[in-house]
């Protein structure tokens, strides 16, 4: 007599599918009692889930997970386009402005040492209030999404 059980996978192979079973499980169930109560507690807990009645839902559970799913379409905003309208001005004006004048600021740069550090101060500052305030949208946008 074999001292070795079988282990779960070999049982549960010969409580649901008995003819993919090697013959040597097939010879060891019928001889050890241990296995064979084990093929026993497998038959009865499966038929025990198949009797199961199917669950009945009081509520519609897609309506309910539909309702927390944000929606994907946005109103636009009009501010939006009175910014982004001003910003386009504002860079053509400014290279207008650099094109026509270029020669004239040439001259000037060239010749005064302060006048260069106010241009790149300045130039710093226009770039900094534009990231400021892109940083600024972005924040509102995701408090906005964590409001709604």
């Amino acid at each position: 007599m074999n001292t070795k059980h079988l282990n779960d996978f070999e049982i549960q192979k010969f409580t649901f599918d008995q003819s993919e079973c090697e013959p040597e499980i097939i010879d060891h169930i019928q001889v050890c009692l241990a296995c064979k109560k084990r093929v026993e507690a497998y038959f009865s807990l499966s038929s025990a889930i198949k009797n199961q009645p199917e669950p009945i839902l009081e509520y519609n559970l897609s309506d309910l997970v539909l309702d927390q799913i944000p929606s994907t379409s946005k109103p636009e905003k009009s501010y939006n386009y009175i910014i982004y309208s001003l910003l386009t001005a504002s860079i053509g004006l400014i290279i207008s402005t650099l094109f026509l004048f270029s020669e004239t600021l040439f001259d000037l740069f060239n010749n005064a040492l302060n006048i260069q550090y106010s241009f790149i101060i300045s130039i710093t500052l226009f770039i900094s209030f534009l990231l400021g305030f892109d940083l600024f949208r972005s924040f509102n946008k995701k408090i906005n999404k964590l409001s709604s």
